[in-house]
């Protein structure tokens, strides 16, 4: 197995962090752990591990094109992490046109049938 360096900005082998989440192997035990593996999922267009992690109230269908942009690298901001509910603040770089640009998002996860989902972007955080 490869030993490169994760895509989500832990600094962990890609075998020991998101891939164990997007193999199946484990599942994700935190909600910051859930956004980094969604950010790896996103990075290689896996829209079947993103349906899994979404709240399925909320889920939108995935069509191709939201799945094509070219992910680059993630900053988590800051995470604070609750019994039911989490938020995640991060910061992600793609390409577009051989042009870097970033998101930044301040994400709402819950648990949900006792595993981390994501479930909305949140207007600001104090």
């Amino acid at each position: 197995m490869s030993q490169s360096a994760c895509p989500c900005g832990s600094g962990k082998p890609l075998d020991e962090c998101c891939d164990l989440y997007l193999s199946g192997r484990a599942y994700p035990n935190t909600a910051e752990a859930l956004m980094r593996s969604r950010f790896c999922a996103f990075a290689r267009g896996d829209a079947p591990y993103l349906r899994k992690t979404w709240h399925p109230d909320i889920c939108p269908e995935l069509a191709p094109s939201d799945l094509e942009a070219q992910w680059t690298r993630l900053e988590v901001i800051r995470s604070k992490q609750g019994l039911k509910k989490s938020v995640v603040e991060f910061r992600a770089w793609y390409l577009q046109n051989d042009i870097e640009h970033s998101m930044h998002e301040i994400s709402l996860f819950k648990l949900y049938k006792k595993r981390w989902v994501y479930v909305e972007p949140l207007p600001g955080w104090p």
